[in-house]
Protein backbone atom coordinates (compact mmCIF):
# COMPACT_ATOMS: atom_id res chain seq x y z
CA UNK A 1 0.00 0.00 0.00
CA UNK A 2 1.24 3.42 -1.28
CA UNK A 3 0.27 6.42 0.44
CA UNK A 4 1.39 10.52 -0.39
CA UNK A 5 0.99 13.64 1.41
CA UNK A 6 2.57 16.58 -0.44
CA UNK A 7 3.52 19.48 2.08
CA UNK A 8 4.50 22.85 2.19
CA UNK A 9 8.15 22.10 0.78
CA UNK A 10 8.37 17.95 1.23
CA UNK A 11 6.71 15.11 -0.05
CA UNK A 12 6.25 11.77 1.96
CA UNK A 13 5.68 8.44 0.68
CA UNK A 14 5.22 5.92 2.41
CA UNK A 15 5.07 2.42 1.52
CA UNK A 16 3.75 -0.49 3.34
CA UNK A 17 4.27 -3.70 2.54
CA UNK A 18 6.08 -3.27 -0.79
CA UNK A 19 5.50 -4.94 -3.88
CA UNK A 20 7.28 -4.74 -7.03
CA UNK A 21 4.73 -2.47 -8.58
CA UNK A 22 6.06 0.15 -5.62
CA UNK A 23 9.39 -0.46 -6.32
CA UNK A 24 8.65 0.47 -10.21
CA UNK A 25 6.92 3.59 -9.12
CA UNK A 26 10.05 4.64 -7.20
CA UNK A 27 12.52 3.85 -10.05
CA UNK A 28 10.28 5.83 -12.54
CA UNK A 29 9.95 8.85 -10.32
CA UNK A 30 13.44 9.23 -8.47
CA UNK A 31 16.54 8.55 -9.60
CA UNK A 32 17.66 5.61 -6.96
CA UNK A 33 20.13 3.50 -7.55
CA UNK A 34 18.60 -0.23 -8.44
CA UNK A 35 20.76 -1.53 -5.67
CA UNK A 36 19.19 0.78 -3.47
CA UNK A 37 15.83 -0.25 -4.62
CA UNK A 38 16.68 -4.08 -4.06
CA UNK A 39 17.22 -3.23 -0.58
CA UNK A 40 12.89 -3.08 0.18
CA UNK A 41 12.05 -5.91 -1.19
CA UNK A 42 12.70 -8.60 0.43
CA UNK A 43 13.13 -7.45 3.89
CA UNK A 44 17.18 -7.04 5.15
CA UNK A 45 18.25 -8.42 8.39
CA UNK A 46 21.05 -5.25 9.48
CA UNK A 47 21.17 -2.08 9.69
CA UNK A 48 22.52 0.43 7.58
CA UNK A 49 23.24 4.24 6.37
CA UNK A 50 24.57 4.79 2.67
CA UNK A 51 25.30 8.49 1.65
CA UNK A 52 24.41 8.52 -2.18
CA UNK A 53 24.98 11.63 -4.22
CA UNK A 54 21.14 13.05 -4.49
CA UNK A 55 19.73 11.10 -0.93
CA UNK A 56 20.78 9.15 1.89
CA UNK A 57 19.42 5.30 2.55
CA UNK A 58 19.05 4.03 5.64
CA UNK A 59 17.60 0.64 7.04
CA UNK A 60 16.38 0.48 10.55
CA UNK A 61 15.06 -2.02 13.12
CA UNK A 62 11.77 -1.46 15.27
CA UNK A 63 10.92 -3.42 18.20
CA UNK A 64 8.12 -5.51 18.19
CA UNK A 65 5.83 -6.55 21.37
CA UNK A 66 4.08 -9.80 20.76
CA UNK A 67 1.78 -10.20 23.60
CA UNK A 68 0.24 -14.12 22.66
CA UNK A 69 3.83 -15.00 22.28
CA UNK A 70 5.26 -12.89 25.21
CA UNK A 71 8.57 -11.97 22.56
CA UNK A 72 10.00 -9.33 20.97
CA UNK A 73 10.91 -8.61 17.35
CA UNK A 74 12.40 -6.56 15.01
CA UNK A 75 10.20 -4.86 12.70
CA UNK A 76 12.10 -2.95 9.16
CA UNK A 77 12.10 0.50 8.44
CA UNK A 78 13.94 1.69 5.55
CA UNK A 79 14.15 5.41 4.03
CA UNK A 80 15.10 7.27 1.36
CA UNK A 81 15.87 10.86 1.72
CA UNK A 82 16.26 13.41 -0.79
CA UNK A 83 16.42 17.27 -0.30
CA UNK A 84 12.81 17.67 -1.04
CA UNK A 85 11.58 13.84 -0.48
CA UNK A 86 11.30 11.17 2.12
CA UNK A 87 10.39 7.97 1.53
CA UNK A 88 9.18 5.18 3.99
CA UNK A 89 9.06 1.62 3.39
CA UNK A 90 8.21 -1.19 5.77
CA UNK A 91 6.11 -4.47 6.17
CA UNK A 92 3.23 -4.03 8.85
CA UNK A 93 2.35 -0.90 10.71
CA UNK A 94 5.39 1.09 12.58
CA UNK A 95 2.85 2.58 15.11
CA UNK A 96 5.15 6.09 15.88
CA UNK A 97 5.82 6.00 12.06
CA UNK A 98 1.91 5.70 11.06
CA UNK A 99 0.67 8.24 13.83
CA UNK A 100 2.98 11.05 12.81
CA UNK A 101 1.76 10.40 8.96
CA UNK A 102 -1.76 10.41 10.20
CA UNK A 103 -1.09 13.62 11.85
CA UNK A 104 0.27 15.13 9.07
CA UNK A 105 -2.35 13.74 6.54
CA UNK A 106 -4.77 14.86 8.63
CA UNK A 107 -3.91 17.91 9.72
CA UNK A 108 -2.64 20.99 7.70
CA UNK A 109 -1.07 22.60 10.91
CA UNK A 110 1.08 19.51 11.62
CA UNK A 111 1.98 19.82 7.47
CA UNK A 112 3.13 23.03 7.67
CA UNK A 113 5.19 22.00 11.43
CA UNK A 114 6.73 18.89 9.84
CA UNK A 115 7.01 19.55 6.09
CA UNK A 116 7.63 22.70 5.77
CA UNK A 117 11.11 23.65 6.08
CA UNK A 118 13.32 20.87 4.53
CA UNK A 119 13.16 17.20 4.57
CA UNK A 120 15.58 16.88 7.05
CA UNK A 121 13.80 18.08 9.76
CA UNK A 122 10.50 15.96 8.69
CA UNK A 123 13.31 12.90 8.92
CA UNK A 124 14.82 14.17 12.85
CA UNK A 125 10.65 13.61 13.62
CA UNK A 126 10.17 10.34 12.41
CA UNK A 127 13.67 9.29 14.03
CA UNK A 128 13.08 11.20 17.07
CA UNK A 129 9.34 9.23 17.90
CA UNK A 130 11.31 6.20 16.02
CA UNK A 131 13.14 6.21 19.54
CA UNK A 132 10.98 7.89 22.06
CA UNK A 133 8.69 4.93 21.59
CA UNK A 134 11.21 2.36 22.24
CA UNK A 135 11.64 4.46 25.70
CA UNK A 136 7.67 3.79 26.52
CA UNK A 137 8.57 -0.13 25.54
CA UNK A 138 11.38 -0.01 28.06
CA UNK A 139 9.10 1.62 30.60
CA UNK A 140 6.94 -1.75 30.48
CA UNK A 141 9.74 -3.73 30.93
CA UNK A 142 10.99 -1.50 33.62
CA UNK A 143 7.63 -2.00 34.97
CA UNK A 144 7.43 -6.23 34.67
CA UNK A 145 10.58 -6.08 36.85
CA UNK A 146 9.46 -4.40 39.21
CA UNK A 147 6.10 -6.43 39.09
CA UNK A 148 8.65 -10.00 39.47
CA UNK A 149 11.07 -8.34 42.14
CA UNK A 150 7.46 -7.95 44.90
CA UNK A 151 6.02 -11.49 44.10
CA UNK A 152 10.26 -12.82 44.48
CA UNK A 153 9.93 -11.52 47.95
CA UNK A 154 6.36 -12.52 49.03
CA UNK A 155 7.43 -15.91 48.48
CA UNK A 156 6.42 -16.85 44.94
CA UNK A 157 9.75 -18.12 43.66
CA UNK A 158 8.49 -21.17 41.72
CA UNK A 159 6.20 -18.90 39.64
CA UNK A 160 8.53 -16.37 39.12
CA UNK A 161 11.34 -18.84 37.30
CA UNK A 162 9.09 -18.91 34.35
CA UNK A 163 8.22 -15.33 34.44
CA UNK A 164 12.01 -14.34 34.85
CA UNK A 165 12.73 -16.20 31.71
CA UNK A 166 10.30 -14.34 30.05
CA UNK A 167 11.28 -11.16 30.47
CA UNK A 168 15.16 -12.14 30.51
CA UNK A 169 14.54 -13.34 26.52
CA UNK A 170 12.82 -9.58 25.99
CA UNK A 171 15.52 -7.83 27.06
CA UNK A 172 17.96 -10.03 25.24
CA UNK A 173 16.04 -9.75 21.84
CA UNK A 174 15.58 -5.68 22.57
CA UNK A 175 19.48 -6.04 23.17
CA UNK A 176 19.99 -7.79 19.70
CA UNK A 177 17.98 -4.98 18.04
CA UNK A 178 19.08 -2.20 19.28
CA UNK A 179 22.91 -2.73 19.91
CA UNK A 180 23.90 -2.85 16.47
CA UNK A 181 21.87 0.88 15.38
CA UNK A 182 24.47 2.87 18.03
CA UNK A 183 26.98 3.10 14.87
CA UNK A 184 24.65 3.05 12.35
CA UNK A 185 23.27 6.60 14.32
CA UNK A 186 26.29 7.78 14.61
CA UNK A 187 27.30 7.54 10.49
CA UNK A 188 23.93 8.94 10.22
CA UNK A 189 25.14 12.21 11.97
CA UNK A 190 28.40 12.25 10.06
CA UNK A 191 26.54 11.91 6.73
CA UNK A 192 23.42 13.66 7.44
CA UNK A 193 25.34 16.75 8.62
CA UNK A 194 26.93 16.77 5.03
CA UNK A 195 24.05 15.67 3.00
CA UNK A 196 21.81 18.53 5.14
CA UNK A 197 23.91 20.81 6.11
CA UNK A 198 26.12 22.19 9.94
CA UNK A 199 22.50 23.62 10.85
CA UNK A 200 20.81 19.93 11.06
CA UNK A 201 23.79 18.81 13.67
CA UNK A 202 22.25 19.66 16.73
CA UNK A 203 18.52 17.74 15.40
CA UNK A 204 20.85 14.31 14.89
CA UNK A 205 22.79 15.14 18.05
CA UNK A 206 19.06 14.53 19.46
CA UNK A 207 18.22 11.51 17.82
CA UNK A 208 21.69 9.39 19.15
CA UNK A 209 20.51 10.79 22.82
CA UNK A 210 17.15 9.37 22.78
CA UNK A 211 19.12 6.26 21.64
CA UNK A 212 21.55 6.78 24.34
CA UNK A 213 18.63 7.05 26.75
CA UNK A 214 17.24 3.62 25.32
CA UNK A 215 20.54 1.76 25.34
CA UNK A 216 21.15 3.02 29.00
CA UNK A 217 17.87 2.10 30.08
CA UNK A 218 18.15 -1.74 28.39
CA UNK A 219 21.82 -2.27 29.83
CA UNK A 220 20.06 -1.16 33.17
CA UNK A 221 17.25 -3.89 33.16
CA UNK A 222 19.93 -6.48 31.67
CA UNK A 223 21.72 -6.31 34.86
CA UNK A 224 18.92 -6.16 36.88
CA UNK A 225 17.04 -9.14 35.73
CA UNK A 226 20.38 -10.91 36.25
CA UNK A 227 20.54 -10.43 39.69
CA UNK A 228 16.68 -10.77 40.35
CA UNK A 229 17.38 -14.40 38.78
CA UNK A 230 20.21 -15.16 41.14
CA UNK A 231 18.09 -13.74 43.90
CA UNK A 232 14.95 -16.02 42.87
CA UNK A 233 17.45 -19.11 42.47
CA UNK A 234 19.45 -18.34 45.96
CA UNK A 235 15.93 -18.35 47.65
CA UNK A 236 14.73 -21.45 46.10
CA UNK A 237 17.91 -22.95 47.07
CA UNK A 238 17.53 -21.77 50.64
CA UNK A 239 14.06 -23.05 50.80
CA UNK A 240 15.18 -26.34 49.43
CA UNK A 241 17.56 -27.03 51.85
CA UNK A 242 14.94 -26.16 54.22
CA UNK A 243 12.98 -28.80 53.54
CA UNK A 244 15.78 -31.24 52.93
CA UNK A 245 17.50 -30.23 56.65
CA UNK A 246 14.16 -31.00 58.25
CA UNK A 247 13.23 -33.79 56.55
CA UNK A 248 16.78 -35.53 57.50
CA UNK A 249 16.14 -34.48 61.29
CA UNK A 250 13.09 -36.36 61.09
CA UNK A 251 14.96 -39.26 59.48
CA UNK A 252 17.68 -39.71 62.10
CA UNK A 253 14.51 -39.15 64.65
CA UNK A 254 12.24 -42.03 63.29
CA UNK A 255 15.54 -44.50 62.52
CA UNK A 256 16.44 -45.31 66.20
CA UNK A 257 12.50 -45.65 67.18
CA UNK A 258 12.38 -48.02 64.32
CA UNK A 259 15.33 -50.15 65.15
CA UNK A 260 13.77 -50.06 68.60
CA UNK A 261 10.26 -51.63 67.81
CA UNK A 262 11.66 -53.86 65.35
CA UNK A 263 13.97 -55.14 68.03
CA UNK A 264 11.08 -55.92 70.18
CA UNK A 265 8.72 -57.45 67.18
CA UNK A 266 11.77 -60.47 66.75
CA UNK A 267 10.20 -63.71 67.13
CA UNK A 268 13.00 -64.21 70.13
CA UNK A 269 13.18 -63.57 73.67
CA UNK A 270 13.54 -59.78 74.53
CA UNK A 271 13.18 -58.11 77.80
CA UNK A 272 9.35 -56.94 78.98
CA UNK A 273 8.74 -59.43 76.66
CA UNK A 274 6.29 -61.40 79.75
CA UNK A 275 5.69 -57.95 81.45
CA UNK A 276 2.27 -56.69 81.40
CA UNK A 277 3.49 -53.30 81.26
CA UNK A 278 6.08 -54.42 78.66
CA UNK A 279 4.41 -52.39 76.29
CA UNK A 280 4.13 -49.06 77.98
CA UNK A 281 7.77 -49.26 79.37
CA UNK A 282 8.84 -49.49 75.30
CA UNK A 283 6.80 -46.74 74.35
CA UNK A 284 7.85 -44.90 77.19
CA UNK A 285 12.05 -45.34 76.16
CA UNK A 286 10.43 -44.56 72.90
CA UNK A 287 9.00 -41.10 73.57
CA UNK A 288 12.14 -40.47 76.25
CA UNK A 289 14.71 -41.01 73.17
CA UNK A 290 12.44 -38.81 70.84
CA UNK A 291 12.47 -36.23 73.31
CA UNK A 292 16.13 -36.29 74.00
CA UNK A 293 16.88 -36.10 70.16
CA UNK A 294 14.47 -32.63 69.81
CA UNK A 295 16.46 -31.10 72.94
CA UNK A 296 19.70 -32.33 71.39
CA UNK A 297 18.54 -30.97 67.91
CA UNK A 298 17.30 -27.73 69.29
CA UNK A 299 20.07 -26.98 71.19
CA UNK A 300 22.45 -27.38 68.09
CA UNK A 301 19.60 -25.31 66.48
CA UNK A 302 19.06 -28.05 63.84
CA UNK A 303 15.43 -27.47 64.06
Amino acid sequence: MRRIIKGPKITWVDIQDPTPDDVNYLKKNFKFHPLVLGELIPPGHRPKVEHHQNYLFMGLYYPVYNKEKRETRSRELDIIVTKDTVVTSHYRSILPLKALFDRCNLYKESRRIYMSENSGILLFHILSGFWKNCLTKLIQVDRRLDQVEREIFRGKEKEMVSEISYVKTDIINFWRILEPQGNILESLATEGTKFFGKSLEPYFADIQGTYGQAWNSLKTYKETVLALENTNQSLLSTKTNEIIRILTVFSVIILPLTLLASLWGMNVIVPFMESANGFWIIMGAMVLMTAFMFAYFKKKKWL
